[in-house]
Parts: structure tokens; sequence; C-alpha cells
């Protein structure tokens, strides 16, 4: 996708950030002398044992060194010693046996014109750039399959110039763990994006919302072609995962990640991936005692309701009355040169696109969780803490609405929060949906004394365990869930503390999650939210119902 930006991608702007934080990281010793950081881009990748293309996806690291988001195979070296940097970025010449069957890489002058780089050159001149380099110490990425292979030329140097790769990627993911303005803009415009494909969504549902609540419908409905597609009704998972891919593509954005569009008790798997129910889904809750559950079938990501993921079967959706209200949970985002969203909004479908009072009983607790993560996201706090008071306010409204029957101290200590919301608070984001990964889940930092005094498990999964820093791109995304493998797991049909009459009053709801990206801000001020789309109960119900 091409943006209009009054500048170019600051990739030198990077590579001076980059080898700061590459220089903090290598012993004294080592600091001085010559340095060079290779960095290689994505060829293009083809299915196993085919020659059918894959969806083309930029390294993340090279695109923040080049912004060179939609070149295959191009390289970039980045020479340091002090404060002397250079950014060379290597383009690669059009093949015509290449180019009958794909567009061509960027000539060298088109190249000078979009990139931002101190020298464009010819892959054909990497081995004699190599050659140059004297006795420079080579940095590069890990030489894994999870990197995009190393030419041959640079294979080579390693015989003859010092390599490391202890460095590298801890280097990058210290850089990328704050967002530049240019890169916040990029960002802001894949939120931008995403968010209308959520309002296009809830507005579609509207459309036949008041039909869906009054239809009477017979015991199977199937699907068997292309009949009554004259307009676009959205009746199924599959439905809304593709009107919501179409908008974004209609943008000229690709998708970030697969989209989780998961239907009633399907909003119980957090990574639900299957998209191919009818609504409503036939999944029902599983009641204690119930042992048709495996665990075969949650690894798999398919739809708990069949044995097995046949798609004959899936396009089924079985009923008999009325048709049965629920929610849909749609985790999707898009991606705007690489730069990624990652929004989640629960929507109701059917009711006349309301929410059923226990499903808006649980996304009211949700909101509350989120405004009050959002309004804690500050320089300095340490995230831990957030992610605990989201805790503290599910178990505050669980005693409300009579599920959790101890005192808040007491539901705190016993864990029992995690199987109704075991995930973290959130995540990174940037040019990876979850940025600086490893980095974020290896290192933690001034954990505080709260989170040695409950039960380590309310941390699991929590992907980040720092104080926040001013440029830091995070989603906010609270949930509360209803699954039943973990309802196990954690003793809760057990539990004294829990009134397992009121709670399976609740086991139809599945799931229910919310999801905004915002920036942690300088000076104490507020996080800014960068996601646009609404999240109030009436402003999404007022489009789910077709009443706006």
């Amino acid at each position: 996708m091409t943006v209009d930006r009054p500048t170019k991608f600051p990739a030198r702007a990077h590579a001076s950030k980059l080898v700061s934080e590459l220089v903090k990281l290598m012993p004294e010793a080592e600091r001085n002398g010559n340095h060079a950081i290779f960095v290689q881009g994505h060829p293009t990748s083809c299915r196993d044992d085919t020659d059918r293309e894959l969806p083309f996806h930029q390294e993340a690291n090279f695109n923040f060194l080049t912004g060179a988001y939609d070149v295959h195979t191009a390289s970039v070296l980045v020479t340091f010693n002090g404060s002397d940097i250079q950014h060379t970025l290597f383009v690669p010449p059009a093949d015509p046996l290449e180019t009958m069957w794909s567009i061509p890489p960027p000539t060298l002058e088109d190249a000078a014109v979009r990139f931002d780089a101190g020298a464009i050159r010819s892959t054909t001149e990497l081995e004699a750039q190599l050659a140059q380099l004297g006795d420079a110490t080579i940095h590069t990425l890990p030489v894994t399959h999870e990197f995009p292979p190393l030419p041959s030329s640079v294979l080579d140097a390693f015989k003859k110039q010092k390599h490391s790769t202890e460095h590298l990627r801890r280097a990058f993911h210290l850089t990328r763990l704050t967002k530049t303005a240019e890169e916040l803009e990029l960002m802001r415009k894949a939120n931008g994006i995403t968010s209308g494909a959520h309002e296009v969504l809830m507005r579609e549902l509207g459309r036949y919302a008041a039909k869906r609540a009054k239809a009477t419908v017979t015991a199977t409905k199937e699907r068997t072609g292309f009949e009554g597609m004259t307009q676009w009704e959205v009746e199924s998972e599959q439905d809304a995962e593709a009107l919501f891919v179409a908008t974004c593509r209609r943008m000229g954005a690709e998708m970030a990640y697969l989209p989780i569009v998961a239907s009633g008790s399907h909003a119980s798997t957090l990574h639900y991936v299957c998209n191919d129910r009818l609504f409503p889904s036939t999944a029902s809750p599983r009641a204690p005692g119930d042992t048709s559950f495996t665990p075969r079938r949650l690894a798999r990501g398919c739809c708990g309701d069949v044995p097995e993921h046949d798609h004959a079967t899936s396009t089924k959706s079985l009923h008999t009355s009325a048709f049965e209200p629920q929610v849909l949970l749609i985790d999707a985002g898009c991606e705007v040169e690489g730069y990624a969203s990652d929004v989640t909004r629960t929507i109701p479908v059917g009711n006349g696109g309301k929410f059923t009072p226990k499903a808006a009983h649980i996304y009211d607790i949700v909101l509350r969780m989120m405004k009050e993560a959002e309004e804690r996201t500050r320089v300095g706090v340490h995230w831990d803490d957030i992610h605990l008071h989201t805790h503290k306010v599910l178990i505050d409204e669980f005693i409300k609405l009579g599920i959790f029957k101890g005192t808040a101290e007491e539901m705190l200590q016993s864990g029992l929060s995690a199987a109704f919301y075991p995930h973290g608070l959130g995540h990174s984001i940037g040019l990876d949906v979850h940025d600086s990964l490893q980095y974020l889940r290896e290192v933690k930092l001034d954990v505080p004394a709260s989170s040695a005094a409950v039960p380590a498990k309310l941390f699991t999964y929590l992907r980040i365990r720092q104080p926040l820093q001013a440029g830091m791109v995070l989603t906010i995304e609270p949930g509360c869930y209803f699954p039943p493998q973990l309802l196990d797991m954690h003793g809760v049909w057990e539990s004294p503390l829990v009134d397992h009459e009121v709670l399976k009053t609740y086991l139809p709801v599945g799931g229910v999650r919310l999801e905004d990206s915002v920036v942690v801000r300088d000076n104490g001020e507020p996080c800014e939210n960068i996601t646009p789309v609404g999240r109030e109960r009436a402003w999404v119900e007022a489009r789910a119902s077709g009443l706006e």
C-alpha cells in the first residue's frame, strides 16, 4: 500500500538508533574498531514441494532498517566506527526469467527516490562491498530457519572476518520497543482501516438483525450454492471474516494475522481460527462431568461440536426455533507497510442486535477492565500492576453477579480468576503483532512486590513484565471467558468460593474480549488510544441492530 507522507521512511535514523542499542550490549573492549550489520530481506517463498507462491511478508527487522516492505530478496549493510554510520541498501536486478511471472524489483533510480539510504546498489555488488570491510566484525541475526537465509557471499565473508550473532536480535528488540513519529503515523493508518472494517461488519450484521430476530427456521440449514448472494448477508463466521478482509483489502491493506472470528461458545477459545460456522454456533458449553472434551480438539483449533474438522459438516448449523442470540468475537487487524494493528470487538448476533442480559453483564465487566487499565497506562507504571488491577476488577464484578462467594482478597488469593481471564493484559505491537516478543518474554525488570503476593498463575501469559517507557505502543485486551477445560483445570467446579448454579447461567455467553492499541506518552500524560472504532455497549448495539 502506498501511504502519502511528507518524508521518506526514516531508515537511516532507525539505523542510528539500532547502532546505539547494539553498542550498549557489546562488551566495552569490543566497542571500538570497525563493525557492520547485515540483514537480509525475504525472498519469494512457495508452498511445500510446489511452485505456488505464498503471500509475501517482509522480514520485520529488514523493514525497520529500510522501509522496503515490498522488495523481495534485497539486503542492507550498515557499517559503523564510532559515530560514523554508513547505510547501504542492495536491490536485486531484474531477471527476465523472473519478471515474466512476477513484477520486477525497483530500479536503482526508483529505489533512490523511494528509500532513505546512504547508497543504493545492486545485490551483484554485495561481494565487493563485503571485501572492503577489512577487519570489521559482521553482526547478523541468528543463522536459523527463523530468518531469511543469508547470501553465499555473506557466508563466505565469515571465513575471513569476525562474525557475531550474540547481540543483534536483542538490539533490534530494544530499538523497536519504542516507536518514532513516522512509525506511529503508519500504525494510526492501520488502526483507522481496521476500525473501519470492524464498523462495516457491525453495520452489515445490523442490516439483517431484525429479520433474524423474528425468523423461524427449519431444522437444518445448509448452503448448497450461490443463491441469495445478491446482497452480502453476514450469516456465518466465514461471512464475517470475508467481509472484514475485503474491506481492508479494498483500502489497500493486508491482513496482519489470521483473523479470529468466533461465535457463541467458540469465543472461549482464545485463538480460534476455524471461522466456518453458520450462526448460531451449535457448540454447547460443557457442563461439569461431561467427558466429551478432548485436548486434541482444542489443539486443532477446530470446532468443538464435531469430532473431526469435516468441512461438509461444518457448513451446517442445526437449530429448531427462532434465531438463538449469541456473541461474535472478532479479533482481526490489517497492516500498512508492515506496521500492524490488532483490534478485537465482541458483537451481538440475533436478539435484534442487542446483547442478552448475561452477555451484557460480561461485556460491561470487560469494558470496565479495559478503561481502568487504560487510565493507568503511563510512563513508569509497571505493567504487572495494571494487569493485576484488571483481575481485581473481574473479581469485584463477579462478586456482584454472585458467581464468586468469597471476599475480594480470598478470591484474589485463590487464583480462580485465571480460569476466566487466562491471558495477559496485552503486548507490544509494531512491525510484528507481538513486537519484541523474545526480549519481553525473557526480561523481567523491577517486578513489584505485589506480584509475588498473589498466585503466580495470574501472570503466566503476561508478555510484558517491566515498567512502561514513553513511545511504547501496547495493546490493552482484557477478556472474560467460560472455557470448559480451564474451569476444570483450575478446580472451579469443586471450589466452595464459586456459586456453581449462577455460573452455569453464564456459560452460554462463551467469551468477551475487547482490544485497542495505545501509545505511552511522556511527562506523565495519559496514553493515547489510536483505535478509533467505538467500544461502548450502546454504540456497538446501535450498529449491530441497524439503528445507526
